[in-house]
């Protein structure tokens, strides 16, 4: 069986960039890599942002012994076997165009990101297998992640879904491919922080160490993109019916509230509908 280690970063304020990643590999691969990132942290529990700045367990260490131990953890993980891949996104063009959407869609957005391009590693690997997707816990979104992840692995015409193992499994920070996922995450949200940021600078050296290995990658969602995107939504929108007066009816007739919850399962019922369209349409 595959495994999928993912977490999410963000900027200080979560205002510039949100970013989720997660990390690919079969069991002997993370069997080969826990050892020598557990060996490196000395007992200690890696968290990225706490490591860069000083503080949580590696408050006591001098910076440059925390910017050593950061490097070096990004060494062994550029030098596994693992996969790894990430979603970014632009929140000032995000908000531009879908300000009006609730608070947390960035973090359901980069999440189904991560699980599709998973699932399609899950799909090409030699040979195909299900992938167990594992995430940090996230109590704002633990719940509403599993139904959009269990919507994901239920879809009728992507060929991919029958590799996502369910359901999505929450775990803790003690687990090493949460760690090092969180890694990959924060370097995949600085790569986008310095691209869109407030100050201008080059890729990261962490960033480039693991670029280089041509295993990691990630999707940086700017501004254009959202304007595309907000155009193409409205098309397809209109197209299979939905619309904000469409939602609200749908709400009443089942007694519902709004909520992430809520829109998830409207999505669900429109994807049910159209297939159910168009299996009459083939008989």
């Amino acid at each position: 069986m595959l495994q999928v280690f993912g977490d999410e970063s963000h900027d200080p304020k979560s205002e510039r960039v949100f970013a989720v990643a997660a990390l690919f590999g079969t069991e002997e691969q993370w069997n080969a890599f826990q050892p020598l990132w557990i060996a490196r942290l000395g007992g200690r529990i890696f968290h990225a942002s706490d490591c860069e700045t000083d503080h949580g367990e590696f408050a006591d260490s001098p910076h440059w012994e925390n910017l050593d131990l950061y490097a070096d953890l990004t060494r062994i993980l550029a030098s596994s076997k693992l996969l790894g891949f990430g979603s970014a996104m632009d929140l000032a063009g995000y908000n531009e165009f879908f300000g009006e959407a609730p608070a947390d869609i960035p973090y359901y957005r980069c999440f189904r990101d991560v699980v599709w391009q998973c699932g399609k590693w899950a799909k090409w690997a030699i040979p195909a297998d299900t992938a167990e997707f594992h995430f940090d816990q996230r109590v704002e979104s633990d719940y509403n992640a599993g139904v959009l992840y269990g919507h994901i692995a239920s879809l009728p015409d992507w060929d991919c879904a029958k590799y996502l193992r369910t359901p999505l499994k929450i775990s803790s920070r003690a687990e090493v491919g949460i760690q090092a996922a969180d890694l990959y995450a924060r370097e995949v949200m600085k790569h986008l922080d310095n691209t869109v940021g407030p100050v201008k600078r080059p890729m990261r050296r962490s960033m480039q160490t693991l670029k280089e290995t041509n295993r990691f990658g990630c999707d940086l969602h700017l501004r254009e993109f959202f304007e595309d995107f907000r155009r193409k939504f409205d098309e397809v929108a209109n197209k299979v019916g939905m619309s904000a007066e469409h939602y609200r009816q749908w709400l009443r007739e089942n007694g519902q509230a709004d909520s992430i919850s809520s829109r998830h399962r409207y999505l669900i019922d429109i994807d049910a509908a159209e297939a159910a369209d168009r299996n009459e349409a083939n008989q």
